[in-house]
């Protein structure tokens, strides 16, 4: 009948706990009373009682670390006592023996360990020996828990006395680097086959798999002191680290286990504790055991790990020759290629993992080809295209219904595109075809989106003008589209877009404003042909974004268009008159055809916009004007007038809109006399259907101005214009102080009028002055009027009778 291993409960496994570790405080108290005494035996009886309490299989991992501990620190004073005997001039080599009389294995071969380094630091023997001796001797302890503390308890106790390069002990004939390493390599190799074992120990038998494992991996670090303690050799050199540690490493601990938790640790320490240089020296060596690892070591992470450690050691050694970027860059990629994209043996890359390491691999493109453009960019087309294929064979993560494993892939697709914006200019992306396609992967409305918005402002923070032409212009675009327009697969208004939702319209609006300043990119080019088929691939994109985006995204562009119709229209500067004028395929006539559609565009869709699309026409009609196109300008100031009757209908906004038409009739020097006169006619027509009284009256007043031009000049019908404002504002109800600035305004007009005609509204005005309360609007009033009875005496056009007392 097989015997069944007794297993302690939780409070059991704490009382015993408790009950060990009073144990061990009470004898290392009697041990330190032995040492005050002198009594060697009892020293050594005492603590060799105190090391008995590590015997127990009843504890847990976890429970048997602390206890561990508490031993630790009453073997010091066991470590001090050695030390102080050896300083006194006893024989190190006598107490060495004496210990190993303990009647226990493990209290002996501790015992052992605590004397024997401290016979090594006497230099009685040499350190070559008394390694040997220690670590053949631990292998006396098998119990997987019990030998796995032992051997990091020898790793701890001769870390400092091992004949290393230069010291003391290597001078003193106690051997040579080869020899601390191969104790090393032999302690780390029997650790590491304790270690692995821990698992599958009958006392855990009845543990959960998932237990067993979480408990073995708590005491991991317990391994890699040996790995640690061999970095930091100063006779392991990269020479040394190439032709001697690695292989054995490699061949005689990592691979030989063939256990997964074992393999991922212990290479993932290797690339962690050694230099980075070495692990460039052997690279190719340290790639290609990856591929005989078990086939659930998850070498992705192992590979994010090491090529993270290279692109910093690259950052910080930037002048390094010794490595050429692009073979190094090709191991990893080859190396990648067969462990993630074609993995053999059974072998499954995980999706979690893989992604990660797709993100630091373009790190380290980035930065290891810093300095050739050429080669980098073909270098991340690959990277990216290899992302790319690893995605196109799992689909599992498309469908993933906790949504975890599908969040994951757009966070790291993501962060892979930002890395590659953040470090490229626009010329070089474009030598990148994969990037594309992966940004297709990432939703729409959501990453994809904010991707886009991200790469926009970091070329708008740049401030440069990269686009240069029609196909860069088509490729930003391109990447740009969930600014631009909606998903074509989603038949429903986004929500950004429905009316009522302020949090989302608000959000939307900023987007949009962001993407119009996308025109502010075009470079300012010599050949503004092309810049005008730069202007039209954008204006085709933006008419696909529909009514709620040509608002924002139309009207930079209607000005940038509107500043190429100036330049094709103005000869160029520098130009000597011996040369031949240049020609462009592109008229201005094109440019303002190009811009009225877009301005018609809004007029149409956007009632919202109706004044700026008033102000739009009369801003083309002068540019036309400037470009001496009569018959365009005209077409622009009637399109402005349509948009006026049919679109605005509040007395603010008429009043805004007329002020705009006077400004702009005003500022054109090229329409002939009769095109201009009924403008104006027609703009003065506006003035007097104006819905309030004083606005009639002020908007005709202006409408005076219209009929002195250079291109028409019309004295009588100045005059009409200022007798019709001074009647309407005569026949106003309101107090005479609303009527003095009015009347101050007419009387400010400066067109050939008769004297009676001044001399009359001088004293109508000096009537209502005199009838006005005191207050700030008469002083204000009567300084007016003084100034410009002063201005009319200088043109000798008033009698001294008006002026004022």
């Amino acid at each position: 009948m097989a015997s069944k291993t007794f297993v302690l409960d939780e409070q059991g496994e704490a009382d015993l706990l408790r009950e060990a570790l009073q144990t061990a405080r009470d004898q290392g108290f009697r041990m330190q009373r032995a040492v005050d005494a002198g009594d060697q035996p009892a020293v050594l009886k005492h603590a060799a009682e105190v090391l008995r309490e590590l015997r127990t299989s009843l504890l847990s991992p976890k429970n048997y670390y602390q206890l561990y501990m508490q031993v630790l620190d009453e073997l010091r004073h066991l470590e001090s006592y050695a030390e102080e005997q050896q300083q006194a001039g006893a024989p190190m080599r006598a107490l060495y023996e004496q210990v190993q009389s303990s009647g226990n294995v493990l209290p002996r071969l501790y015992l052992l360990v605590t004397v024997g380094a401290v016979y090594i630091q006497s230099l009685e023997a040499p350190a070559r020996e008394v390694l040997t001796d220690l670590v053949e001797m631990t292998k006396g302890v098998q119990h997987p828990l019990r030998g796995l503390f032992l051997r990091h308890y020898l790793s701890l106790c001769v870390r400092d006395k091992l004949p290393d390069s230069g010291s003391v002990y290597e001078k003193a004939g106690g051997g040579s680097v080869s020899d601390a390493v191969s104790f090393l390599l032999q302690n780390l190799r029997e650790t590491n086959m304790l270690w692995i074992r821990l698992q599958h120990q009958k006392a855990t038998g009845s543990k959960p798999r998932s237990v067993r494992e979480k408990e073995r991996l708590e005491l991991r670090l317990l391994v890699g002191t040996s790995l640690v303690r061999l970095s930091q050799m100063e006779g392991v050199t990269r020479r040394v680290y190439t032709d001697q540690v690695l292989p054995s490493l490699l061949k005689d601990v990592v691979l030989s286990c063939q256990d997964r938790m074992a393999q991922q640790y212990l290479l993932d320490c290797v690339v962690q504790v050694f230099p980075d240089a070495f692990h460039l020296a052997t690279l190719e060596s340290l790639l290609a055991a990856m591929t005989h690892f078990q086939p659930d070591v998850d070498v992705a992470l192992l590979l994010t790990a090491l090529v993270t450690r290279l692109t910093t050691y690259r950052e910080t050694e930037p002048l390094e020759t010794e490595f050429e970027p692009l073979p190094v860059f090709q191991l990893v990629l080859d190396a990648a290629s067969k462990l993630l994209l074609k993995p053999e043996g059974g072998r499954e890359a995980q999706v979690a993992s893989v992604l990660p390491f797709f993100v630091a691999f373009t790190n380290f493109t980035l930065t290891w080809l810093a300095g050739q453009s050429s080669a980098k960019t073909t270098a991340l087309d690959q990277v990216v295209a290899a992302c790319l294929a690893f995605l196109r064979d799992r689909t599992a993560w498309r469908v993933d219904k906790d949504k975890t494993t599908k969040q994951l892939v757009v966070t790291q697709l993501q962060t892979l595109a930002l890395a590659l914006f953040r470090a490229l200019s626009l010329p070089e992306l474009q030598r990148i075809p994969a990037l594309r396609e992966l940004l297709t992967l990432l939703p729409w409305h959501g990453a994809q989106k904010d991707v886009a918005l991200s790469w926009l402002r970091i070329l708008l923070s740049r401030h440069e003008r990269v686009i240069r032409n029609e196909a860069q212009m088509t490729f930003v675009l391109q990447l740009l589209a969930p600014l631009v327009r909606d998903d074509p697969s989603d038949l429903q208004t986004p929500a950004a877009l429905e009316p009522g939702n302020a949090k989302t319209e608000e959000s939307f609006e900023a987007e949009q404003q962001t993407l119009a300043k996308v025109v502010h990119l075009v470079a300012t080019s010599e050949d503004l042909d092309e810049t005008f088929r730069v202007f039209s691939v954008a204006r085709r994109a933006f008419g696909q974004g529909g009514v709620f985006r040509i608002r924002f995204t139309l009207v930079p562009l209607i000005y940038q268009a509107l500043a190429l119709a100036r330049a094709l229209a103005t000869p160029q500067k520098n130009q000597s008159d011996a040369e031949k004028p240049t020609t462009w395929a592109t008229t201005p006539r094109e440019v303002l055809q190009f811009v009225h559609e877009m301005v018609t565009a809004l007029a149409s869709k956007q009632d919202a916009l109706s004044v700026p699309c008033v102000h739009l026409f009369l801003q083309c009609a002068l540019v036309a004007d400037g470009c001496e196109l009569e018959a365009v300008a005209y077409e622009f100031t009637t399109q402005a007038f349509i948009v006026y009757e049919d679109q605005i209908t509040l007395a603010r906004e008429q009043w805004r809109a007329l002020e705009l038409m006077v400004a702009a009739l005003r500022a054109t020097r090229h329409l002939s006399s009769a095109n201009y006169e009924v403008l104006a006619a027609k703009t003065t027509q506006y003035a007097a259907r104006l819905l309030k009284k004083n606005d009639q009256a002020a908007m005709v007043l202006h409408c005076a101005h219209l009929f002195w031009h250079p291109s028409h000049q019309d004295g009588k019908r100045v005059l009409e214009c200022l007798q019709r404002s001074l009647r309407i504002a005569d026949a106003l109800s309101d107090s005479t102080a609303s009527h003095v600035p009015l009347f101050l305004e007419i009387l400010e007009a400066t067109p050939e009028v008769t004297r009676k005609y001044l001399a009359g509204l001088l004293a109508l005005v000096k009537d209502h002055l005199d009838n006005m309360e005191h207050g700030q609007m008469r002083r204000d009033g009567e300084s007016r009027y003084r100034a410009i009875v002063r201005h009319m005496d200088a043109l000798e056009l008033s009698a001294d009778a008006l002026s004022p007392r």
